[in-house]
């Protein structure tokens, strides 16, 4: 990100904004989301962020159950997102919207708007993430610039294992040139866990939770996966 990015979050501080339920995914502040838009009110909520600020509300929706078992059509959304500014937009033969979010800072969701749009739209508050501003700051660095090389062991450690339950290759040596504050925040957006343990991540109070947490997560989900069958990958 940059200084401009920075800007950004400290300007942009709408009490009102058009918000994007969307379950299992989250969007951290200094990260990039892309995103396929292809719902009507989605679309239309993307035409009307067009003419302002270009900022709408990604988070979670939480589904309750009717007496039923299943799952209520209107969800409620969680208690923390991520405001997200457009950064790159694109118009498909078929009508979707090719989108790129960049994370400026997370909000408190406070209280649903009374709005005719198609789309929600949320009361919210940056009261509790003040400091999200100062993620734009940080730069990306080599490994070796790191302060804390026993913590980064630690992580590369727990992502190879991850990345071996899953069958995944990864390219290792490009990983070095990341932070490791960006990289956790990346792992933490692209890895397959559940819709509550990303949230968890989300609300973390501080990178040095985050990463504990993502670490934890990991290994657990390394025990759970069953390897891939090698015969399906050839």
């Amino acid at each position: 990100m940059s200084t401009h990015m920075k800007s950004m979050a400290r300007r942009l501080s709408p009490e009102q904004i058009p918000v994007f339920p969307l379950g299992g995914t989250v969007l951290l502040p200094g990260c990039e989301l892309p995103l396929n838009i292809f719902e009507p009110r989605y679309l239309n909520m993307i035409d009307d962020m067009l003419k302002g600020d270009r900022v709408i509300g990604l988070i979670q929706p939480q589904y309750a159950l009717d007496g039923a078992g299943a799952k209520t059509a209107r969800p409620d959304l969680a208690r923390i997102g991520t405001l997200g500014r457009l950064r790159q937009f694109s118009e498909t033969d078929d009508g979707r919207y090719l989108i790129s979010l960049a994370g400026l800072k997370r909000f408190t969701f406070i209280d649903e708007a009374d709005v005719t749009t198609p789309y929600r739209q949320a009361q919210v508050s940056y009261d509790a993430f003040s400091a999200d501003i100062d993620v734009h700051d940080k730069r990306i660095m080599p490994t070796s610039l790191e302060d804390n090389a026993a913590e980064r062991a630690r992580l590369t450690a727990g992502m190879k294992s991850f990345a071996r339950s899953l069958g995944v290759d990864v390219d290792w040596g490009g990983l070095n040139a990341i932070s490791m504050d960006r990289l956790v925040d990346q792992t933490a957006m692209i890895s397959p866990f559940s819709a509550q343990d990303k949230q968890s991540l989300l609300e973390a109070s501080s990178h040095a939770e985050r990463r504990s947490l993502l670490i934890g997560l990991m290994k657990i989900y390394s025990q759970q996966a069953t390897p891939p069958d090698k015969s399906d990958m050839q």
